[in-house]
């Protein structure tokens, strides 16, 4: 075989593949495209109430002292926040108060907080998307350590 032939066929070939492979991507596109594999969900800032300081006895004779403010979904649900103001402070009381010293540590703090908002979407029909601890304090009395020992 001569030069040209050799070149001639390597072209072809090199050709071949390339239209081949640009085909199969093109028809893949085309019949088999289901769009992005995960939805990605765009959280939108709602405005962020403050509730108030709660200062609550924890099981096991520790105390908490904490001011919560909660974001609502969007503008709307503020106004629907603050008429159910009695019930979402009652509720934020039963929470924290029916929780140990262990239930306040950083490491389950995010779960006491997926707790309150599943609480408080219950009170306020779905309108609050996040919950913020302003301050938190919490302290073991030392007198209900003297009295278990």
């Amino acid at each position: 075989m001569n030069q040209r032939t050799l070149i001639t066929l390597f072209l072809a070939g090199f050709l071949g593949s390339t239209i081949g492979v640009i085909g199969t991507i093109g028809v893949q596109k085309i019949f088999f495209d289901e769009g992005p594999t995960q939805q990605v969900v765009e959280m939108k800032e709602g405005p962020v109430i403050p509730i108030g300081e709660f200062t609550v006895n924890l099981r096991g004779g520790a105390f908490l002292k904490t001011t919560i403010a909660i974001e609502g979904m969007n503008a709307k649900s503020e106004e629907p926040i603050l008429a159910k103001d009695a019930f979402i402070r009652d509720r934020i009381n039963t929470v924290l108060s029916s929780k140990s010293l262990q239930d306040m540590q950083p490491e389950v703090r995010e779960d006491l907080k997926s707790e309150l908002v599943t609480q408080l979407n219950e009170v306020t029909g779905n309108q609050v998307q996040s919950i913020f601890f302003l301050s938190f304090v919490y302290h073991l009395d030392s007198t209900s350590v003297l009295q278990k020992a």
